[in-house]
């Protein structure tokens, strides 16, 4: 009994041998390298998208930004007024934070500068 349940063993692991080393010779290897002419297809897929959607959030953050600034100027009195010969109306954020900053440092104890958002 103890000899019968050896020869199966023997031969079901034989079997298995073969089996496993057809298989790994023609099966799992061609397919790994099938699948490694992929490699860098998906590689540049991931990125791609990955680009897509950091577009799509930059030009939903940028409908979100007002179409132009100003710059709001009050007097000592807290009342707006409006200078002759100073540039109030800016297309960009900065350029108004800039030119806000130049006027304090030039109107400091006259008025008061802050920058404004227009959605219009």
């Amino acid at each position: 009994m103890n000899m019968l349940f050896d020869l199966i063993i023997s031969i079901f692991a034989k079997v298995f041998g073969i089996t496993y080393k057809w298989l790994d010779n023609n099966m799992i290897a061609s397919t790994f390298n099938f699948l490694r002419t992929f490699e860098y297809a998906v590689v540049i897929c991931c990125a791609i998208g990955i680009l897509l959607v950091t577009v799509l959030i930059t030009l939903k953050q940028a409908r979100k930004l007002p179409r132009s600034y100003i710059v709001e100027v009050m007097d000592v009195y807290g009342q707006r007024v409006a200078p002759e010969g100073l540039r109030l109306v800016f297309a960009t954020y900065d350029a108004a934070e800039s030119y806000s900053r130049l006027y304090r440092s030039i109107y400091s104890e006259q008025y008061k500068f802050r920058v404004i958002g227009l959605k219009e």
